[in-house]
């Protein structure tokens, strides 16, 4: 090789390496940023990144340390449903009641989540009700709900075993039973990005 040849080929080396690099490190960081940004959009970013960060913020839990406590809770129909009964599905639980604005102004966005899940056996998609029963709360609750609906107007779960206080509180469990996401507060469920996230525990 001549010595021209050589030094252009060092040249295309040198030039070229770091770009190659940049290239590879720019396209992880968009990965990363795809993988998080269903989360980020539903938690937010702050909260998003304190939990990154191994801190704890005031809202919201993102992780996969947390086993969901078991617990059995009487539909709307009166019948038993029983969480661990779930067991290889992802469950989504909203914990509302119907003196809360928020609860009630969120609810018809999961009617359209439940919609969009109707033919899938992979998610489990239930709310809880701290209120005394169906007739408490079908008034804000469209003729044909989709919606499984749970009661627990003692608070056992909700309170005793969940440590929800304020509402509307949502969770979402993974397969194994494990808590992978608490997002507090009102949400738009019918937005891709929620079943984005969901999608992301399956």
């Amino acid at each position: 090789m001549k010595s021209s040849e050589l030094i252009a080929t060092l040249i295309a080396l040198c030039v070229g390496a770091p770009l190659v690099f940049i290239f590879a490190r720019a396209a992880a960081d968009s990965e990363v940023r795809r993988r998080e940004a269903p989360a980020r959009a539903m938690l937010g970013d702050g909260p998003f990144d304190m939990l990154a960060s191994g801190a704890t913020p005031e809202q919201g839990y993102f992780g996969n340390d947390r086993r969901a406590p078991d617990f059995t809770l009487n539909d709307q129909r009166g019948l038993p449903w029983r969480l661990s009964q779930h067991r290889g599905k992802v469950v989504v639980m909203n914990f509302w009641s119907v003196t809360c604005g928020p609860c009630v102004e969120e609810m018809p966005t999961f009617e359209q989540l439940a919609m969009v899940l109707r033919r899938r056996s992979d998610i489990e998609l239930v709310t809880v009700s701290v209120d005394a029963g169906w007739a408490a709360v079908s008034s804000v609750m469209p003729p044909n709900s989709r919606l499984k609906v749970l009661f627990d107007p003692e608070r056992a779960i909700v309170r005793g075993k969940f440590g929800t206080r304020l509402y509307p509180e949502t969770w979402i469990i993974d397969g194994e039973g494990i808590i992978r996401a608490r997002i507090d507060g009102a949400r738009d469920w019918s937005n891709p990005i929620a079943l984005e996230l969901i999608e992301s525990f399956l």
